[in-house]
């Protein structure tokens, strides 16, 4: 009952994050703010309430109970912990400017009186190479690699893992829109979400 718990819980954060990270969402809160305010405070505002919302679920799930799901040791314990270590080489790999994502930078150019940056030209270097979505594949290795789980913990991955490859489905239909061809090019190229030959 509780690993249906979990999963519900990340459920419904998923639709509340693809709801708010959504193109509709976004003209709503451009009409709602004006476009200057919107460029200064959108991208921290949803940080916040992202953040908030994830220590909700993750709160929410440690006040259920649990049960040791297994632990691995010896030479599985270290084969997992390298490919744990391959994710976050993966995540080091890519290029991504944390302050930008996060929003200070957009509140940072109001307060200075600057102008929005305009949009940055499309990135297929590095990790973006080797995979579309090198961010969410690091952290689905980390997470789905772990030596030691209990039910809801190893849920919790399953159902952040199902999510990440999900929402790269809607994240790219945004990237076609933005770069069009160059994008459907890329795609082409190189594989969404692992590196495989095939897929």
């Amino acid at each position: 009952m509780e690993i249906a718990k979990t999963v519900l819980a990340w459920a419904a954060f998923a639709v509340f994050h693809s709801l708010t990270v959504s193109e509709g969402y976004e003209r709503m809160a451009r009409r709602a703010m004006g476009e200057r305010a919107f460029a200064a405070f959108h991208r921290l505002l949803f940080t916040a309430y992202s953040a908030a919302a994830t220590a909700a679920v993750l709160l929410y799930i440690r006040s259920l109970p649990d049960a040791p799901l297994y632990r691995l040791d010896g030479w599985a314990r270290f084969l997992f912990h390298a490919v744990q270590l391959a994710g976050a080489a993966l995540l080091l790999w890519t290029p991504w400017d944390f302050l930008e994502f996060a929003g200070v930078r957009q509140l940072a150019r109001h307060l200075r009186g600057q102008a929005p940056e305009a949009p940055v030209p499309l990135f297929t270097g590095k990790a973006y190479a080797v995979v579309r979505h090198p961010l969410y594949l690091g952290f689905s290795l980390i997470l789905a690699f772990h030596p030691v789980q209990t039910e809801n913990s190893l849920a919790s991955a399953a159902a952040i893992v199902a999510y990440f490859y999900i929402g790269t489905f809607f994240e790219e239909r945004r990237m076609e829109r933005a770069y069009g061809e160059a994008y459907r090019e890329y795609r082409r190229r190189v594989p969404r979400f692992l590196p495989l030959p095939w897929s």
